[in-house]
């Protein structure tokens, strides 16, 4: 026979497996996160996408107790530096092309001297 709780709230009888009290609907536990492949598919293109953002579905995974679960953040967290570090390189890659073409503008106008 399972082990048996009481429902803090109705007092009824709950298994130590239910997450809501079958009596009164009363939310007992938190439920682990989903590890299915479409989930985690999610998880990674918001983190590797959408990088700040990345870091709230990361850090939920990394607090669950399971060894999976635990993999999902850490591989969010990864991509979502790697993607902090691609961004800024390409926007400083960009940014100094963008800088000589406006010196290269300015040193033609003080060639002809206007």
């Amino acid at each position: 026979m399972e082990p048996q709780l009481k429902c803090p709230q109705c007092k009824a009888d709950v298994s130590l497996t239910d997450y809501y009290c079958p009596n009164c609907g009363n939310k007992l536990k938190d439920q682990p996160l989903s590890n299915s492949l479409s989930k985690q598919i999610m998880v990674y293109l918001l983190s590797f996408l959408l990088p700040p953002f990345g870091l709230v579905p990361a850090i939920k995974y990394l607090r669950q107790p399971d060894r999976k679960a635990k993999n999902i953040g850490l591989a969010a967290i990864i991509l979502t530096v790697v993607s902090l570090v691609m961004s800024f390189y390409i926007s400083m890659k960009f940014i100094n092309v963008f800088s000589g073409g406006i010196n290269d503008q300015v040193g033609i106008y003080r060639n002809l001297g206007l």
